[in-house]
C-alpha cells in the first residue's frame, strides 16, 4: 500500500500548477513491514501533458504503466487526451490485465491538462481494480471542484494513508499558513515521517510530479531530509533527472547547487508543525 496525493498550487498571479505525490516505501503485506524504502509510484509521460501515481499492487502497477507511456509515447492511444474514455482504453490494454496471482487492490490517478480550446484545464482520473481476475476496471472522474477552484486546493488522497493524509493537511492549514500548496507538501512529508503515526504502510522519501499549465509533466527533485532524491529515490547525480528542485518546506532550490535562493521565498514550519 503507500499514500498518494493530488494537489492544484494558484499563485498571486494566477498560474496554475498540478501536483501528483507519493512516498516510495514498498511493504509486505503478510508482515506489514517495509521491504523497500525506493519504489517508483510517479510516472510521466515525455510527449503528453499526462502524469500517473499508483497505490496498491506496485510490481503489476509499476509494470502497467511502464508499457502505458511507451503505448502513449509511440501514439498508440487513440483517443483523445484528457477524456475518461482515453482512461478506459489505458485499461483494456493487455498489460492493464491482473496477474493471474495478484498481491491486492490497484488504483492508478491519472492527471491531465486538457489543451482543448486553449483552456489548459486540469483532470484527475481514478482507475480501480480489486486485484481479482474476475472483475474489471473501474474509471471515475474526482476532484472536479477542487480542480475548478480559484485557490490552490488539495484535490484527492488514495491509498492506506490517503485519509489520515486528508486530515492531517486540514489540520496544518487551519493554522497560520493557510490552506497553499506547501501545505499538502507537508502533509505527506509527515506521513513519510511517521507522522502522526507509522501504520500506514507510508516512507522512505516523498516524490513528486507537476503538470504546469504548458508543456509536459515534470518530475521534482526533493532534498529531504538533506538527502537529494528523484522518484523518491537517493541520486547522487541530481542535476541528471530533475530541473526542478524543492526541499521538504517546499522551498525551491537552484538546481545547480541544492541550496535555497538567496532572494526567493523561504517557508518554514511553527514549532507545533504548521
Amino acid at each position: 500500500m503507500t499514500t498518494t496525493t493530488a494537489w492544484l498550487s494558484v499563485s498571486a498571479t494566477g498560474t496554475r500548477t498540478f501536483y501528483l505525490g507519493a512516498d516510495s516505501q514498498g511493504t509486505s503485506l503478510q508482515t506489514g513491514q517495509a521491504v523497500s524504502l525506493r519504489e517508483k509510484k510517479v510516472f510521466n509521460s515525455a510527449s503528453t501533458p499526462e502524469i500517473f501515481a499508483l497505490s496498491g499492487d506496485l510490481h503489476w502497477g509499476s509494470s502497467f504503466l511502464r508499457r502505458l507511456l511507451i503505448e502513449i509515447d509511440r501514439g498508440l492511444i487513440g483517443s483523445t487526451i484528457g477524456t475518461r474514455g482515453r482512461a478506459k482504453e489505458f485499461c483494456r490494454l493487455s498489460c492493464a490485465s491482473p496477474p493471474l496471482v495478484p498481491i491486492c487492490e490497484l488504483e492508478i490517478l491519472y492527471g491531465v491538462r486538457d489543451d482543448a480550446n486553449n483552456s489548459a484545464d486540469f483532470r484527475i482520473y481514478r482507475l480501480h481494480h480489486t486485484g481479482s481476475t474476475s472483475s474489471s476496471w473501474q474509471v471515475n472522474q474526482v476532484g472536479v471542484r477542487e480542480l475548478g477552484s480559484d485557490m490552490s486546493a488539495l484535490v484527492y488522497n488514495s491509498g492506506l494513508g490517503g485519509s489520515a493524509n486528508k486530515k492531517r493537511q486540514k489540520w496544518i492549514s487551519d493554522g497560520d499558513q493557510g490552506n497553499v500548496a506547501r501545505t499538502c507538501f507537508w502533509s505527506l512529508c509527515d506521513l513519510v515521517n511517521g507522522i502522526p503515526s507509522k501504520s500506514f504502510m507510508t516512507g522512505g522519501h516523498p516524490q513528486l510530479l507537476k503538470l504546469d499549465q504548458h508543456g509536459f509533466g515534470k518530475v521534482i527533485g526533493v532534498k529531504f531530509n538533506g538527502v537529494p532524491t528523484v522518484y523518491g529515490r537517493r541520486t547522487t547525480a541530481p542535476q541528471s533527472f530533475a530541473d526542478y528542485w524543492v526541499d521538504e518546506n517546499f522551498t525551491q532550490l537552484d538546481p545547480k547547487t541544492l541550496e535555497k535562493y538567496k532572494q526567493g521565498q523561504r517557508y518554514g514550519r511553527g514549532p507545533q508543525g504548521r
